[in-house]
């Protein structure tokens, strides 16, 4: 018992510190105790160092009757969840305290929540798990997209998640119960081998699997599940966007490639990766076409979002061709590695656009023009993470996608990395857009003074980023290989 309490680690450190908070704001009586950042920061940096802990000294295994599967994988996902609620948490400080309705007493325990729920996703190896960590996951994003309740944009955003985010659930329970019924099991580890004893249950098998992924489509914000993505984004607190965009995606794609056995058995290896290629190129150029017209710094990065899980499917689509061996251990190193930088580029680029915010909903693509004369510091941190997301060496960006893009060559998906490489060309104009906005558009005449203040806390979350979006860009090696040595096991 103890043993699966410690293995669950990563999983309960969250969920205890989102407890403890709401017993600090119950203290309160309904204020905003002014330790609640301090200890959700702690909370979220004591998860951090656990996991990397377990990772360090390869304490993983399975836990609670094998319902939960902590293994090096899940590790790695539970740290990229953690590291995004951390450094959300520290992006939160200065857009809350300029933005006083979005201030609620709740908010930090809600990330912390959220972040537990991602954690358990990752590591669920049964059905029923995958269920709460969806939903552990999802509540507490609904009232945080929702949470500046006098803002017509945010109620709408959380309307919007929480309607279609039910409408998607109610597609994952009935691909649950499908493959219950075709399998009779609900570990996802034991799933394959039911599923082909049990041939005559194949055509209920894959109607199955093709219900889950559309449950989890809709998660990582796929075509055509994508649609939600740019109006809650927009509406909601950019650094709860931020978080959002980062931890969610990093939850799904763990549960992803956890499910990649069961999409090749169900469906065919085949069948699987045409259907996967097929949603994957949709992905990519609906993300990168759309962004082309975006106007709010915020649409054209939910965009963007759309795009980068276009290029992770690659990688999947790759897996589930070869069904198993030395391909499922790359292509997961590869997602995994491209979840890590995508989280650090991702993170920096929302830390930006809070300051450019200032509380004033400024928003727009236009307050990037002439940045550079102005805060030429900003400007370069936000060129470094622009340059990283349309994948432009030496940056984290550019290996991410080509470690994803090998392994559709690996798999002799020719036609996928070649289509793959031309939706990122597409990317690059937006992204390049926003740096001749930065350093060669100057703004109009008569404009009033920009007033863009940074706290401390603010200033170490976008240079954590940066350095890491560039330290892996230029030296990559160690974290490949730790990833692809962790993976492996």
């Amino acid at each position: 018992m103890f043993q699966d309490i410690a293995l669950a680690g990563p999983i309960l450190l969250p969920a205890l510190a989102a407890l403890l908070l709401l017993g600090v704001e119950l203290l309160a009586g309904g204020r905003r105790s002014q330790g609640s950042f301090l200890l959700c920061a702690l909370g979220a940096l004591v998860a951090l160092i656990y996991t990397g802990y377990f990772l360090a000294n390869g304490r993983t295994g399975l836990a609670f009757n094998g319902t939960l599967n902590v293994d090096n994988t899940a590790l790695l996902i539970a740290l990229i969840v953690h590291f995004s609620a951390l450094l959300a948490v520290l992006l939160s400080r200065s857009y809350l305290a300029a933005r006083r309705d979005a201030d609620a007493p709740e908010y930090y325990s809600l990330v912390m929540a959220a972040a537990s729920g991602m954690a358990m996703l990752a590591a669920a190896n049964d059905l029923v798990n995958v269920f709460l960590g969806v939903e552990l996951m999802s509540i507490p994003l609904y009232v945080l997209a929702a949470i500046r309740r006098k803002s017509a944009r945010s109620v709408e955003a959380g309307l919007k998640y929480l309607l279609l985010g039910a409408f998607a659930s109610a597609f994952l329970l009935f691909g649950m119960g499908l493959l219950y019924g075709a399998s009779g099991s609900t570990l996802l580890s034991a799933l394959p081998a039911e599923i082909a004893r049990l041939e005559t249950n194949g055509g209920l098998a894959a109607f199955g699997v093709v219900m889950f992924l559309i449950g989890v489509f809709f998660k990582v914000a796929a075509v055509p599940f994508h649609m939600w993505t740019p109006d809650v984004y927009e509406g909601s607190p950019t650094p709860v966007t931020a978080f959002m965009a980062t931890a969610t995606k990093a939850a799904a794609f763990g549960l992803l490639l956890r499910f990649t056995p069961v999409i090749a058995t169900g469906m065919g290896p085949e069948a699987g990766s045409s259907m996967l290629a097929v949603i994957a190129v949709l992905t990519m150029f609906v993300g990168n076409l759309g962004a082309l017209r975006q106007q709010n710094l915020k649409r054209l990065l939910a965009y963007s979002s759309i795009a980068h899980a276009g290029y992770m499917l690659v990688g999947v689509a790759a897996i589930v061709a070869e069904d198993g061996g030395e391909i499922a251990l790359t292509g997961s190193s590869a997602i995994v590695f491209y979840l890590g930088t995508y989280a650090a580029m991702n993170l920096g680029a929302f830390g930006v656009a809070v300051v450019l915010d200032r509380g004033e909903g400024r928003e727009g693509v236009n307050e990037l023009k002439g940045l550079c004369s102005e805060r030429p510091l900003l400007a370069a941190v936000m060129a470094v993470f622009t340059l990283a997301l349309a994948g432009v060496p030496p940056t984290a960006g550019f290996l991410g996608k080509l470690y994803v893009f090998s392994c559709a060559v690996q798999a002799r998906m020719y036609a996928l990395a070649v289509v793959a490489v031309l939706a990122s060309v597409v990317g690059l104009f937006y992204y390049l857009r926003l740096i001749l906005l930065m350093y060669f558009t100057p703004r109009e005449e008569g404009a009033e003074p920009r007033l863009l203040r940074t706290d401390s806390f603010l200033a170490v979350a976008s240079f954590v980023c940066a350095v890491l979006v560039l330290w892996l860009g230029v030296l990559p090696a160690w974290f490949v290989d730790f990833v692809e040595a962790t993976v492996r096991g």
